[in-house]
């Protein structure tokens, strides 16, 4: 929607122009300016258009004025300049635009139209800017809040449809939720079987116009049957990002009409009020954020010198150094990514999979992070429900960053945050092994390694043992071979009691022992070779 006739002269530009017919028309709705004094000028008109004149064709030309008020594409309004062509408007033409109701207005002579028409669009502007301004509210601002989002969203996609009988839609990625201007635009969505991501990714056929490149501003159009009669039907979408993320997709209707060149200016002003909205719960979360960032930085680097140091701190925010927490170390395994260029995208995937309130995030370094979970005491469901929202936090991790390997190392051993560096330690010691010993695992347990957490394992000869066995474990029947394997080195390579222990025939044993022989070249006789495959195999899960 634009502006009516009545708003534009209220304003001190306007001040001057004069109405002298039509006044019952005021409130007709302007949604574009021209400029007419061709004879034929009425034969190009649109409706709703605020049309300048000099007066020349009224003067050459009366036909011109029914031809403006033919059918429903009527004028808004008039503004003729007096004094150039016409000294005085002439009776008939007042009794027209009376009849009519489409206002007739007078002018200063001495204005330009360029200068006229840009203040029409000034006023339209601002008119938008004031019924999408979010500014002045009296509640405290909480951007963080589900209640503080919904009022400001709902405030400005009502007003959306308000003012332009458009209905409206906000779709948060993260969260997946949905607002809606109005009932309005859901019966929509549903007389045309429209849902959720065909609004910026149709499944059907469709065609797409950019309407601002700037803001990725585009029409998209639905071919639904036209050759059968049924209606085409469009909308607009605008993505709503931030520092490269995007947070949100603003979606405008148009079943009932094409958006106008006023329209177009209130959908960009909306869009503003919304990408502030985000970007000022983006800046919150993260200012929140590196401050509990610097403070685990300051753990890891404390010594008991500075236990002082580093409890103020704490208490700045707000964290108890009596607070247990469970750690968990996790890494990316890309040479040139740096995390912490991407710190706002991974906030917001941390924020929506269930690790807030509880969990807190901070980065190391460019390719390491850790996370501290507040410790619930040691129920093992309580672990369970851990792994569990790591897994969905790496499945959302590798959805948004594609080709890159993330790995979690949890140490389910609740800790203060003076012992942190410990922690950590544990943490790539995990990795390092786990990765290893049991590749293509998301979430490592610091538990599952056994006996090998408590020795220094040098990178080359671990990854040269492994190397050895690579390929037993990518064998058909790796799993059986490699827990027969286990078994037979823990009876000490007798076939009768392996035979028993598996509760399957002696000859079955030998045929297993021989096909990993084929596999793996092993000294049988070498003690230190067999008690080097038997402490691998303790925490190789297969």
């Amino acid at each position: 929607m634009g502006i009516t006739v009545r708003d534009l002269l209220s304003v001190e530009y306007f001040r001057d122009f004069k109405v002298i017919a039509g006044k019952k028309g005021l409130n007709r709705e302007i949604q574009g300016v021209t400029v007419a004094d061709a004879p034929d000028g009425y034969r190009w008109k649109s409706e709703k258009e605020l049309c300048f004149s000099s007066g020349y064709v009224f003067a050459h030309e009366p036909e011109f004025i029914l031809g403006s008020f033919q059918g429903e594409s009527r004028l808004a309004a008039l503004v003729i300049k007096r004094g150039r062509y016409l000294d005085e408007i002439p009776e008939y033409m007042i009794r027209l635009f009376d009849e009519y109701e489409v206002p007739l207005i007078t002018m200063p002579y001495g204005i330009p139209w360029m200068e006229a028409i840009n203040q029409v669009y000034v006023a339209v502007i601002n008119h938008a800017i004031q019924l999408f301004s979010i500014n002045g509210q009296s509640d405290t601002f909480r951007p963080q809040t589900a209640n503080f989002k919904e009022r400001r969203f709902q405030k400005i996609l009502r007003a959306v449809e308000n003012d332009m009988e458009l209905p409206a839609m906000l779709y948060d990625l993260f969260e997946e939720n949905v607002y809606y201007s109005s009932d309005n635009f859901q019966i929509i969505s549903r007389q045309h079987g429209i849902q959720g991501t065909d609004y910026w990714e149709p499944r059907c056929a469709y065609s797409r116009h950019t309407l601002c490149d700037s803001i990725h501003m585009s029409r998209y159009r639905l071919m639904l049957g036209e050759s059968q009669g049924q209606p085409r039907i469009s909308w607009i979408t605008i993505p709503i990002i931030v520092d490269g993320a995007p947070q949100a997709y603003f979606c405008v209707m148009e079943s009932r009409r094409f958006m106008d060149f006023c329209d177009e200016y209130s959908i960009r002003i909306a869009y503003l009020a919304i990408l502030s909205i985000y970007e000022q719960i983006v800046a919150v979360r993260d200012t929140s954020n590196i401050g509990f960032e610097q403070l685990v930085h300051l753990a890891l680097e404390s010594d008991e010198e500075d236990f002082h140091r580093l409890q103020y701190q704490a208490n700045q925010q707000g964290i108890s150094m009596d607070e247990t927490y469970i750690y968990v170390l996790f890494q990316h395994d890309h040479k040139e990514f740096d995390i912490r260029t991407k710190r706002g995208i991974v906030m917001e995937l941390f924020q929506h999979c269930g690790l807030e309130p509880r969990g807190r995030i901070a980065f190391l370094s460019r390719n390491e992070g850790v996370i501290l979970f507040r410790a619930r005491g040691q129920e093992q469901g309580d672990k369970r429900q851990i792994q569990s929202i790591l897994q969905e936090f790496h499945e959302k991790m590798s959805r948004k960053f594609e080709g890159m390997e993330w790995t979690f190392a949890l140490n389910y051993e609740p800790r203060r945050l003076s012992d942190i560096r410990a922690c950590v330690t544990k943490g790539q010691k995990t990795l390092k092994i786990g990765k290893l010993a049991m590749p293509g695992q998301s979430v490592l347990d610091y538990n599952d390694l056994g006996v090998l957490a408590w020795l220094d394992i040098p990178d080359e000869e671990l990854k040269k043992l492994l190397e050895e066995f690579k390929q037993l474990m990518q064998a058909e029947r790796s799993r059986e071979l490699l827990h027969t394997l286990r078994v037979y080195l823990e009876n000490n390579m007798n076939y009768s009691v392996t035979a028993e222990k598996l509760y399957v025939n002696i000859n079955t044993i030998r045929r297993r022992i021989e096909k990993v022989n084929e596999l793996v070249s092993i000294d049988w006789d070498n003690y230190y070779t067999r008690a080097k495959i038997g402490l691998m195999l303790q925490f190789m899960q297969f």
